[in-house]
Parts: C-alpha cells; structure tokens; sequence
C-alpha cells in the first residue's frame, strides 16, 4: 500500500464516519449471509469486521486483512476472541477464497488499484461479489487528500 492510513485510529469511528458510513447498514444492502465467507482487506480497526461477523454466523467466516500491526492490535481489542475471525497482517489477498470481498476506502491507498481489482476477482466463489466504497475525486471535509482519491471511470474502465 503507498499511501496507508496515519493518525489516531479511533477517528475510523468517530460519530461522522458512522453518519456517512453506516456499517451495519451497508453491511445489510450487500447481502451477506449465514454461512459466507467475507474478507475485508484494509480492515484497519474491524469498522466492518466486526458487525460482519454477526451476519456470517458462526458457520461463517470474516478475514480482517491489513498492512498495519497498530490496527490489527485494535481489532483484536474491539472484536475479543471470536472463532470465525481470521486477522491477517499483510497487503494481499494471499490465497484465500471468499463470496464477498470489501475493499472500503482502500483502493486510494494501494500502489496499483487497478492491477489488484483485476486480481482480487480470482479469490471469489462462483456468484462471489465484490464490493468497492471509496472516496470521490472531489474536496471533502474528511477523507485522504484529493490528488490520492481514485476518479470512479479509473476503475471502470
């Protein structure tokens, strides 16, 4: 990843982000089920990871894959012991296989965005999805600066 999250990692849940970016629903629109496996590469500090490991169940699975020991460390903190919770540090997919994969506001921060969607299809089921939010190429009040943000035909094309 090239341009990695630094700061305070408890402003990747502050009451705004929750406004803007509501996980659990979110999380719901994708359609995640009983029984699927989900990764979440970029996980950071499990804004995701964590209520996606209700939806899956038990017989599920959620891999929470980052770069950054100091999030990881604070997944670990907010998500406790949880048996189908997979921490992975790295900055790939490595071989796992998932029917979701959630690349939320991570695609800015990766040296070559496009090369790693075209591989990222490779690690879904058959039917698997993969969900992309990021942030637009336009000035915001919050998020990465404007010369790192992706524009949406980039990604498209």
């Amino acid at each position: 990843m090239s341009h990695p999250f630094h700061g305070d990692p408890s402003h990747l849940d502050s009451p705004s982000r929750r406004k803007i970016l509501p996980p659990d629903q979110l999380l719901a629109q994708m359609g995640i089920n009983q029984g699927d496996t989900v990764i979440d590469f970029g996980a950071g500090i499990g804004y995701f990871s964590i209520p996606a490991l209700t939806l899956v169940g038990l017989r599920g699975r959620v891999i929470a894959i980052d770069q950054s020991p100091q999030m990881l460390d604070e997944l670990r903190t907010r998500a406790g012991t949880r048996p189908n919770l997979y921490i992975v540090q790295g900055t790939g997919l490595n071989d796992f296989i998932a029917d979701k994969i959630l690349l939320i506001a991570i695609l800015h921060e990766l040296e070559n965005p496009e090369a790693f969607l075209g591989s990222a299809f490779d690690h879904l089921k058959k039917n698997g999805r993969i969900f992309i939010i990021d942030w637009q190429k336009k000035e915001t009040a919050e998020g990465p600066p404007l010369q790192e943000r992706i524009p949406k035909h980039d990604l498209l094309s």
